[in-house]
């Protein structure tokens, strides 16, 4: 019994470490993608899920391969960054383990699925 409360707990906690980040709507981040300083906006989804659809202008990092994109994230550290998945436990991820390293992370509410919700637009690459 003790056990699978320290195992709930573990991960409420993650979940609300993850909530932890500013989250921005996504009509702030239409408006701030048409301003002079628009965010950086990372979809930590998978490669198919990237391709399948996404935000205009996102660039896909996985959020299972932080250590594989070092170079692409050092590149990103002096920006504020928006993270998005599909529901919102990828990007959870994600921006836990970037925000120890100090990075100024939003979480996009709703994630993709709200945005599609929404019928705002999404690209195919």
């Amino acid at each position: 019994m003790n056990n699978i409360l320290i195992a709930l707990l573990l991960l409420l906690s993650g979940v609300c470490m993850a909530q932890s980040a500013e989250s921005i709507s996504q009509q702030q981040l239409l408006v701030n993608q048409m301003s002079q300083a628009p965010y950086t906006i990372v979809d930590v989804r998978s490669p198919e899920e990237f391709a399948a659809g996404h935000i205009k202008g996102a660039i896909n990092i996985p959020f299972n391969e932080i250590d594989s994109n070092q170079d692409k994230l050092l590149a990103l550290t002096e920006q504020p960054l928006v993270v998005y998945c599909r529901s919102g436990r990828r990007a959870g991820i994600f921006i836990e383990a970037l925000s120890e390293k100090g990075y100024s992370l939003k979480h996009l509410a709703g994630d993709i699925q709200k945005w599609q919700e929404n019928s705002l637009p999404l690209v195919k690459e």
